[in-house]
């Protein structure tokens, strides 16, 4: 797509998908252009900007990232040490994963910690007093054995930040990564002039929400940034102004496990995607009524980010991302040749407090529910991969994990793991 095309085929999408308002910036060939659209709020005169702020949501991961392995280039951690011998408090912990996570564990969700850990309360929370009331959690799955997406860990990284740096996770931010390129990154939750307001969908149409987090997840989705200064942030970590090259490298060298159903790959802080120019590094974000994307092709140095205030912006970003010819995650395809019999995989399966229930329904079927709304139909393919139908954004892949010996032990679920009759 031509850039002169790209203001009216931008705006033609978001109208598409009901979006309230979108900025959208694009790095190729050394030109940058950024296009906007619509309100920051829908009751606002005012329209959405080039410096309209929009909440990061999980794209903050990739800031916490960055900061953490600038610590590992200075020699204060190290990629592969459990994180207990820097944060004692760990090495008491009831929970195997949480003894022995390593930062690039962490980083890679690969750790085994619990996926979205909340205290419960409101108002600010360090990320200390967070991994304290973690303690007694129980574990995922084994350190390093398999990808689940975590928030926790993600957590667990900022107070290590904050251990090493003597300063906040916010101001290790802003001192290692706002000042060093002049970012306008802001802080979630702090007086920002012309922050986006979120929109879910409500009857009639959308209403405004709060951006909203759960106390003590800054370090997993507490920033908010423009397109602009979001291209900037990821193209610097190929030039060397962030971290060493060797070091931005393996950020974006994917993993041994695989993070099944949310990418193609994933590295330190960078997911990765496929595509037929070869693979992107970027991340995705949500929280409430507002969405993030980012993604950079490394070797033509080719960025890309857009923000949204609405809960269609995923959407948005998937028809963007087609016209640009961005990295996109598909799924695999689920075969189905003899149907199993279904029993075994019948139960209860946690990560810390969710609990998916997977139970028989008449004529055979199985059935998939969380007690909070979710009610799916299950249907199990060839090498125990799972379709989820009847959810509201479609249908939804997963699949069975197994012990050595051969007993379902898992389900993989939206990259998270839940593990069978281990209640928290």
């Amino acid at each position: 797509m031509r850039f002169a095309d790209l203001p009216e085929t931008f705006r033609s999408l978001a109208e598409r998908t009901g979006v309230p308002g979108a900025q959208l910036t694009l790095h190729r060939a050394g030109e940058t252009v950024t296009v906007t659209c619509g309100r920051p709020a829908l009751t606002g005169a005012a329209t959405v900007g080039p410096r309209t702020m929009f909440p990061l949501g999980s794209v903050t991961k990739t800031f916490t990232a960055t900061v953490a392995v600038q610590l590992v280039a200075d020699g204060d951690a190290e990629f592969d040490a459990p994180l207990s011998e820097y944060l004692g408090e760990l090495a008491g912990a009831r929970s195997r994963a949480l003894r022995e996570v390593t930062l690039r564990q962490a980083l890679s969700h690969t750790g085994g910690v619990i996926s979205d850990f909340e205290l419960g309360t409101e108002g600010p929370v360090s990320p200390r007093r967070y991994v304290q009331a973690l303690l007694d959690r129980p574990d995922v799955w084994r350190p390093g054995a398999a990808f689940s997406y975590s928030n926790t860990g993600y957590v667990l990284a900022g107070h290590l930040v904050e251990r090493l740096t003597g300063m906040d996770w916010w101001e290790t931010v802003d001192s290692f990564v706002n000042a060093p390129l002049g970012l306008d990154i802001g802080r979630l939750g702090d007086p920002a002039p012309g922050l986006a307001v979120p929109h879910v969908p409500a009857a009639g149409g959308l209403t405004a929400v709060e951006p909203a987090l759960p106390a003590g997840w800054e370090p997993a989705g507490g920033l908010a940034a423009t397109s602009e200064a979001l291209v900037r942030f990821a193209l610097a970590h190929l030039d060397g102004k962030l971290v060493p090259a060797e070091l931005a490298a393996v950020m974006r060298e994917p993993v041994a496990a695989e993070p099944f159903g949310v990418a193609d790959g994933w590295g330190l802080g960078w997911a990765l995607y496929d595509s037929p120019d070869g693979s992107w590094y970027g991340h995705d974000g949500t929280l409430a009524g507002s969405s993030c994307s980012v993604r950079v092709h490394a070797p033509t140095r080719t960025a890309v980010a857009l923000l949204a205030n609405g809960s269609a912006g995923l959407d948005l970003w998937t028809r963007v991302a087609a016209e640009i010819g961005a990295g996109a995650y598909r799924p695999p395809r689920v075969e189905f040749t003899n149907p199993p019999d279904g029993r075994e995989f019948i139960g209860d399966y946690y990560n810390d407090t969710t609990c998916f229930t997977v139970s028989r329904r008449g004529h055979g079927e199985l059935g998939l529910s969380d007690g909070t709304g979710l009610d799916a139909v299950l249907r199990v393919g060839d090498g125990d991969l799972v379709q989820v139908l009847g959810m509201d954004e479609g249908t939804h892949v997963g699949r069975f994990l197994r012990e050595p010996g051969g007993e379902v032990a898992a389900l993989q679920f939206s990259g998270r793991i839940a593990r069978l009759r281990v209640a928290p």
